[in-house]
């Protein structure tokens, strides 16, 4: 055999065995009804809920960022602070939008009307607490114990509302098969 045609073949065993490893991960990244990727495809109909999860899931991401940067940074940067609790502040008040539509939403519905005012208490104490945090990183010296003390906060009151919105959206799904 010819050193082309040994080279032909090993090219060609190459592509078909590349082809054959991609191939199946092609096919399941198509399988999205709707559009819809990821999680959410587990968890139909609740799309609009989860909006808020999401927004609270980054809000606590940019509470501990900030947290971890405030411990760990020599000297803090109050533009880089400053800007990290804008964003903090911003998904915050997302979630808390969010949520009073989802409130809207559910009507008459009395147990997840519950669920979502308790969200509701404790994206307004993590509201709260973001704005001493805001005015410190707004300083033109930025005290890290402060920040880190009021991030502390944020982050417990922002896992205690993602734990009733998870356990929200679970109830609810839950209903909704029983209702199917």
């Amino acid at each position: 055999m010819s050193y082309q045609r040994k080279r032909l073949l090993k090219l060609g065993t190459a592509v078909v065995s590349v082809a054959f490893l991609i191939g199946p991960s092609v096919a399941s990244a198509q399988r999205g009804a709707g559009g819809v990727t990821g999680e959410a495809r587990l968890h139909p109909g609740t799309w609009s809920k989860q909006r808020a999860s999401r927004h609270i899931r980054h809000a606590r991401d940019y509470s501990r960022d900030i947290y971890r940067y405030s411990r760990d940074a020599k000297t803090i940067d109050p533009a880089v602070a400053k800007s990290e609790s804008e964003e903090l502040g911003r998904n915050i008040t997302k979630a808390q939008q969010e949520v009073a539509v989802a409130c809207q939403k559910a009507g008459s519905d009395t147990a997840t009307v519950a669920s979502l005012k308790s969200i509701e208490k404790h994206l307004a104490s993590a509201a709260k607490q973001h704005k001493v945090l805001h005015e410190e990183c707004c300083k033109a010296s930025v005290d890290g114990g402060v920040s880190m003390s009021c991030c502390s906060t944020i982050i417990l009151d922002l896992d205690k509302a993602q734990a009733e919105q998870q356990a929200l959206l679970r109830s609810l799904e839950i209903n909704e098969k029983k209702s199917e």
